[in-house]
């Protein structure tokens, strides 16, 4: 697959900021890998996550959409990563990782950019998307039912909105998947083992935390119980 001849100008401030420590060849492997992602996904809403290194991540293009798939700079290489890697099919055995969700390959060449397996995971993630209209809904009926909450704040962090009582956060919409993490009990995490709607929260997980998968299917009463739950609890602590 060619790529434009503009992939090796800068691009946003923050995206070089995040090349500028390493060698050219990486730094043009990023560029180039950003160029085949956005050929893809025109509509990718970008941003720049400076936490853990940095990342480039390309979020679906509504608000607080989530993050499909992002980029990293590494000293010899290029990770490209995929939120729901584990749940894409993948023949050649690109992907790399054993966490519940996210998988990741590595970039060490133009060559591995021009695969048509690496090119084919990219279009199977977006494709594996909600409607935005879904992502939209949901992100409307969260605000509602957490803001409902007495002395319950929003803010945005690491790019994902995020609610409070008082500071302490008790629901999180869409960490590397279209859903909602929440803080759960011994008893609640019983209760729910097995279902296949929840999955722990990335990073949260060992703080007690689940996610709730969000879709055209959601049960809206459910979510509205695993945030009151969670509510009660940060609330109390």
């Amino acid at each position: 697959m060619p790529f434009p001849e503009s992939c090796s100008m800068a691009f946003t401030s923050p995206f070089e900021q995040l090349l500028s420590d390493y060698d050219e060849k990486v730094q043009e492997w990023a560029r180039n890998a950003r160029a085949l992602i956005q050929g893809i996904q025109p509509e990718a809403r970008e941003e720049v996550e400076t936490s853990w290194g940095g990342y480039l991540l390309f979020k679906q293009p509504v608000d607080g959409g989530n993050t499909v798939c992002f980029l990293s700079v590494h000293k010899k290489h290029v990770s490209l990563g995929f939120s729901q890697g584990a749940e894409l099919e993948d023949p050649a055995g690109l992907l790399e990782g054993s966490g519940k969700l996210q998988r990741h390959l590595k970039i060490r060449g133009e060559s591995d950019l021009k695969r048509p397996e690496l090119q084919e995971l990219i279009r199977q993630a977006w494709r594996c998307q909600p409607e935005a209209a879904i992502l939209k809904d949901a992100l409307e009926r969260i605000r509602k039912l957490c803001l409902a909450q007495p002395r319950s704040s929003e803010t945005l962090s690491h790019g994902h909105p995020t609610f409070k009582v008082g500071k302490k956060s008790f629901a999180v919409y869409g960490i590397y998947s279209p859903s909602i993490a929440f803080k759960a009990d011994v008893s609640l995490h019983a209760e729910l083992e097995g279902d296949e709607r929840f999955f722990p929260t990335p990073y949260l997980a060992h703080q007690g935390w689940l996610s709730m998968r969000l879709d055209g299917n959601t049960d809206w009463n459910v979510v509205k119980r695993m945030l009151a739950h969670s509510y009660a609890l940060m609330h109390a602590s």
